[in-house]
């Protein structure tokens, strides 16, 4: 069973064995050392996190953009 994403990448990727995750896709690291040094190098946020936050703001921003660029 896969646990629950606390973090949210908002700084480049994080590979994860075979598996990259993006920035602005959630994210759980596998143990308390790892995400002690995401958290220190800037990589990864909690969801609560005001840069978080923004990140999805941006995101959510850039979908509800694209159903405005219809043009006629």
């Amino acid at each position: 069973m896969a646990k629950k994403a606390d973090f949210l990448v908002i700084d480049g990727c994080v590979q994860d064995g075979r598996v990259v995750v993006v920035k602005g896709e959630p994210y759980s690291p596998p143990s308390k050392e790892v995400e002690e040094a995401l958290l220190a190098e800037g990589r990864i946020a909690p969801f609560k996190d005001p840069r978080a936050q923004e990140l999805l703001r941006q995101q959510s921003g850039v979908a509800n953009g694209d159903d405005d660029s219809g043009g006629e």
